[in-house]
């Protein structure tokens, strides 16, 4: 009985190497090539196909290479990139990508880690390539979205036969290297406050002339205003002259012996002594003697 049961211990460990060895599992992430002797016989899980499960092959002769189906990220990061405006700029990249061809992706890799390496290369020269020709400010804050569609074309282009489709490339971060960030941005800073000093100059010349063209409208204002009233003022004194001498031609006797009142008036103010009326009318001794006669006693 001892003698059986060991038996059956050994034929259980050997079913379950010879099953490990025959069947494997490929999961909806994945997909697998089978080899015999090294040479690609058989594609399961391909993209656009659900063969997801159990499958058997022959042990020893043949052996299976597990690729993954799912898209796969790549960081590429300190990718130095002197612009067209010949500054130099540190830049981090993201990539997405997936096998898109097992077949030929494991015929030129084999491994995920070549895979990887081959596409930071060909990447960190895309990008050189085109934000080389660019500026700084477009890869900063322009046309980035462009930048990195072109980007992903030339990756594309590159590993065309390679059985790898990217998806997407981003640039995360584009900043000046710190050695020279400083000095950039000095300058920077300097430029600015040269563009501000001529902006308030520009301000200030601006303000004198519109100050002159003030002064020169209040002027030419003021003389027009005295112009105006000038011939106004001539205007009424001759309309006065004109009205004083209707009157005086309608009635001369009544002006004279009013103007002979009215220096009498004067002369008593003056204390003048001597006063003749007009055409000897002695109007100033009438008054005189009006005005004794008029203090004397009563």
């Amino acid at each position: 009985m001892r003698a059986l049961g060991w038996l059956i211990l050994i034929l259980s460990v050997l079913a379950l190497i010879i099953a490990s060895n025959v069947f494997f599992i490929v999961r909806q992430s994945q997909q697998a090539i089978v080899l015999q002797v090294g040479r690609p016989i058989q594609l399961i899980n391909a993209p656009g196909k659900d063969e997801a499960g159990l499958h058997m092959k022959i042990p020893i002769i043949q052996q299976v290479e597990i690729i993954d189906k799912r898209n796969l990220g790549l960081d590429v990061e300190g990718i130095q990139v002197i612009a067209s405006d010949q500054r130099r700029l540190q830049v981090d990249a993201f990539v997405r990508w997936r096998i898109n061809d097992p077949l030929r992706y494991y015929q030129r890799f084999r491994t995920e880690a070549s895979a990887e390496s081959q596409l930071e290369r060909i990447t960190t020269s895309a990008i050189r390539e085109v934000l080389g020709d660019v500026p700084v400010p477009e890869i900063v804050s322009g046309q980035r979205a462009q930048l990195m569609n072109r980007i992903r074309t030339s990756v594309n282009a590159g590993l065309a036969t390679d059985g790898i489709d990217i998806i997407d490339v981003r640039i995360r971060q584009a900043d000046l290297p710190s050695e020279v960030a400083e000095g950039v941005y000095n300058r920077m800073r300097t430029a600015r406050l040269q563009e501000a000093q001529r902006i308030r100059s520009e301000g200030e010349e601006r303000a004198r002339l519109i100050r002159a063209q003030a002064e020169r409208e209040k002027t030419v204002i003021e003389a027009q205003a005295r112009e105006l009233a000038e011939k106004v003022r001539g205007e009424g004194d001759a309309k006065a002259t004109e009205i004083y001498a209707s009157a005086y031609n309608k009635d001369p006797e009544f002006f004279r012996f009013q103007r002979a009142l009215i220096a009498c008036e004067t002369a008593i103010k003056t204390g003048t002594q001597v006063i003749v009326g007009p055409n000897e009318l002695g109007i100033c001794d009438q008054f005189f003697d009006s005005a004794r006669a008029a203090g004397g006693p009563r």
